[in-house]
């Protein structure tokens, strides 16, 4: 913005061109138009992709931060949990049906370190919840005992998540209780250790639902 004391060709008020007059406490002003906002391009085919996939993690996953601060705890020094699942999931855990993005339920990772995992792991349903079932004792390479094992499930029919509290390794079993909440027909299973100071987890092993054993 500039000041003259007698205007261009003498004081004058209003818009010439790109210049405004105007006056404040006897002085006479000139300044120039703002510049227009440049409009913003349309993002290109694989933004657009991008742009989505972070949505549809960041809806899911930042809603169960205390179960990612478990399983992501030592990837967390930089960023937080929900923050390092969503880059750790970013690549693989979609399916694109001719441009419609949708979250791969199987391939979600919940959790990651060098903690060992199970092995045998079953799920089925149960009149009130599902039964989550592993191998007790595969400690000793990479895992212990008194690890502790989160089972949980996810409903994308209610958009409802269901975690119980984790139980130890060497149980072999967990049960995860729908509490009278509604379920659809679709059901997710997930099953992680951690060890039993919180600090170290195992990969994410995703159970599909099965039949229940024969007596």
């Amino acid at each position: 913005m500039g000041t003259t004391r007698k205007g261009i060709n003498g004081p004058f008020r209003g818009k010439v061109g790109a210049v405004i007059g105007s006056r404040w406490r006897g002085i006479n002003y000139m300044k120039g138009l703002p510049r227009a906002k440049s409009t913003k391009r349309p993002p290109t085919p694989k933004q657009a992709v991008q742009r989505q996939k972070f949505v549809l993690l960041n809806k899911l996953l930042h809603r169960i931060p205390g179960l990612l601060d478990i399983g992501f705890r030592q990837f967390t020094a930089a960023a937080t949990s929900v923050n390092a699942a969503i880059q750790y999931n970013f690549d693989d855990a979609f399916l694109n049906d001719e441009g419609n993005l949708r979250l791969n339920y199987p391939a979600l990772k919940f959790s990651r370190g060098s903690v060992y995992p199970a092995g045998e792991e079953k799920a089925w349903r149960e009149s009130d919840g599902i039964r989550v079932t592993w191998h007790p004792k595969t400690y000793g390479v990479g895992g212990s005992f008194d690890d502790r094992a989160y089972a949980f499930a996810y409903c994308p029919t209610n958009d409802i998540f269901m975690i119980p509290a984790p139980v130890m390794r060497q149980e072999g079993m967990a049960q995860i209780l729908y509490h009278g909440v509604p379920v659809g027909d679709e059901l997710h299973v997930w099953l992680f250790f951690s060890d039993s100071f919180g600090k170290r987890a195992s990969k994410t092993v995703y159970i599909p639902l099965s039949d229940p054993p024969t007596p």
